[in-house]
């Protein structure tokens, strides 16, 4: 076995192919942030990375087209990234609910009462570009592009598609916990409960094809945390926030100064979300099926 290039797939390996591309989308992503001193500048590591994830679909992948990627515009694809949003937008509101019941969060304050050199819904509007921003370039460097290629890196004839892409699913998810492990205020616990955060946007993917769900709940997850209630996102500030609040309680419990994710508490939101997608995407079925090109490897899918 050539351990470089996989010659029925005409192609490097995954293992080689994978490293390269997260590199390259990592500098896109990167030289995007920095073209203009504002959120704006998100927009072109939205499209600077999607160049890169295209490149290397078509050429590195040797793949006829990217639609595997799960990217779409039709009706249905807009209405499952407006239902995973809603789901986003409820889930936060509801960690935010019970802190504040409970006493281990208070309100300070609120967006219109700071006002500086421009309006205070500007920052709330960078906010929510940035967030849509993260929500698709994280989605499609995660898990249409690491969790498609590792699942198809695993499977062989011992390894069927489908046990590849349940592995590819908690490998995939581990490395997007990882890749937060440098944020600030992060530890441990928060890692992994990133990790459980991967998994549970990898479900609706690969129970669909379709990344809008994953999409809309990124977005709005991160979006409602940070921009409207005021929490940290991952660990980072957010500058200016519809509600101002001040953090107590124990950080097992709230996430502290990580946010939500790095508790208990947005660790059971990110479960019962995961079991809400299981059941809204297998509705009507008699059990859990994978999406066809999750259940077909490299070969069947390609002919080659």
């Amino acid at each position: 076995m050539n351990p470089v290039f996989n010659k029925s797939e005409r192609r490097l390996r995954a293992g080689l192919r994978i490293p390269v591309f997260l590199f390259f989308s990592f500098l896109a992503v990167g030289i995007g942030q920095s073209i203009l001193e504002t959120g704006v500048s998100y927009l072109f590591s939205i499209l600077f990375s999607f160049g890169v994830l295209w490149l290397f679909m078509r050429f590195m992948d040797n793949r006829p087209d990217i639609s595997i990627a799960g990217l779409g515009s039709d009706l249905q694809w807009i209405k499952e990234c407006l239902i995973g949003s809603g789901v986003g937008m409820v889930s936060m509101s509801v960690i935010f609910i019970i802190q504040w019941l409970t006493g281990t969060i208070t309100i300070s304050g609120f967006g219109w009462e700071f006002y500086g050199e421009v309006h205070w819904l500007v920052p709330i509007g960078i906010g929510f570009i940035q967030m849509v921003s993260v929500g698709f370039y994280e989605e499609w460097m995660f898990r249409s592009y690491l969790l498609v290629n590792l699942k198809e890196g695993f499977s062989s004839d011992r390894f069927t598609p489908g046990k590849a892409t349940i592995t590819a699913v908690v490998f995939s998810s581990a490395l997007f916990g990882l890749a937060h492990a440098f944020n600030d205020n992060a530890t441990v616990v928060s890692v992994v409960n990133i990790t459980f955060a991967g998994i549970m946007l990898a479900i609706p993917f690969v129970l669909t094809g379709r990344l809008s769900f994953s999409v809309g709940l990124h977005f709005a997850w991160n979006f409602f945390q940070g921009s409207i209630f005021g929490f940290r996102v991952s660990g980072l500030s957010v500058r200016n926030s519809l509600i101002t609040i001040q953090q107590h309680g124990p950080d097992w419990w709230t996430g502290g100064s990580f946010g939500p994710e790095g508790g208990l508490l947005g660790l059971t939101m990110v479960v019962l979300i995961s079991l809400f997608f299981i059941w809204y995407t297998n509705r009507g079925e008699e059990k859990l099926k994978l999406d066809t090109r999750f259940e077909k490897s490299y070969a069947d899918l390609y002919n080659v």
